[in-house]
């Protein structure tokens, strides 16, 4: 029997970027050049979620240029340049792999630019490059692969160079800076979102976009900072601390808050026992 086709949920940070004068916008930001509007721009973002379920990645091709950007609002991942090299390697497949390749003319390819605009509640540097040769077993003098991944710390208070450059990310990382700081006074995840929605819709800050897109902007972000609190949860519980005991329990522990708060906001039982990998009978328990 053949298994159901997964469904992959857009983030928040993505459904408003996935957008071709958005993304020049942020482009000219990142790369210090000014891009007309009719400056040509292809959008080419894997369909499918390589890094879970949640789509937080963006993928175009500007000039020659292969651009690749995920957000990550948990704690930098110190294997995104590995990341990066297999969203390389599917783009180019998807791209570039057919009879072509065989034939004795040279295939040529963009040149990739690899991002990480990292939005999460620990200290980082303002900006950092993280790189694959980081990773091998052993330090060579000639590295036949290599991928560097410039990480940027996108925190509104942080003030990064990026964020005076680019109206609209400044914006949405003004929004989510509003949400968090809700949140140290508001015991509700979801009214707090909630109360920040209305508040920047009412201060102009991604004012037509909030009005269109409110209720789902809503519900995708409440699901992503649920998951980035279990990501938090894990730690504090010993789950990168390499004692058994401490591993599961953190797990666990991170998926009963993670379901419980699912079920406070009225998600469907089945959609919880997806994301938890909890029984339906747990979930009901709680």
């Amino acid at each position: 029997m053949a298994k159901p086709k997964h469904t992959y949920k857009d983030s928040v940070f993505r459904k408003l970027f996935d957008d071709r004068e958005k993304l020049l916008e942020l482009y000219s930001a990142l790369s210090g050049r000014h891009y007309a509007k009719d400056t040509k721009i292809e959008i080419v973002t894997l369909e499918e979620a390589i890094f879970g379920d949640r789509k937080n990645d963006l993928a175009f091709i500007i000039e020659g240029r292969l651009i690749i950007l995920i957000e990550h609002q948990a704690t930098i991942n110190p294997n995104m340049p590995l990341r990066m090299l297999v969203y390389i390697a599917k783009e180019y497949e998807k791209l570039y792999f057919s009879k072509a390749i065989y034939s004795k003319h040279l295939v040529r390819i963009p040149v990739p630019e690899l991002y990480v605009f990292y939005n999460g509640i620990e200290d980082a540097p303002l900006e950092q490059e993280l790189k694959l040769s980081d990773a091998f077993f052993t330090k060579c003098d000639k590295i036949a692969l290599e991928a560097v991944v410039k990480v940027i710390n996108v925190n509104y208070e942080q003030g990064a160079e990026v964020l005076s450059q680019c109206k609209t990310l400044a914006e949405y990382s003004r929004f989510i800076h509003i949400v968090r700081e809700n949140q140290k006074h508001m015991d509700d995840l979801k009214a707090a979102i909630e109360e920040a929605v209305r508040a920047c819709v009412k201060e102009g800050v991604l004012q037509d976009f909030l009005k269109r897109n409110g209720g789902e902007v809503m519900s995708l972000l409440y699901e992503e900072l649920t998951r980035e609190e279990c990501e938090t949860i894990r730690e504090k519980d010993g789950y990168r601390t390499g004692h058994k005991d401490g591993l599961a329990e953190g797990r666990a522990e991170a998926r009963r808050e993670m379901a419980l708060e699912m079920k406070k906001l009225g998600r469907p039982l089945e959609e919880i026992e997806q994301l938890t990998k909890l029984s339906l009978e747990e979930i009901r328990a709680l």
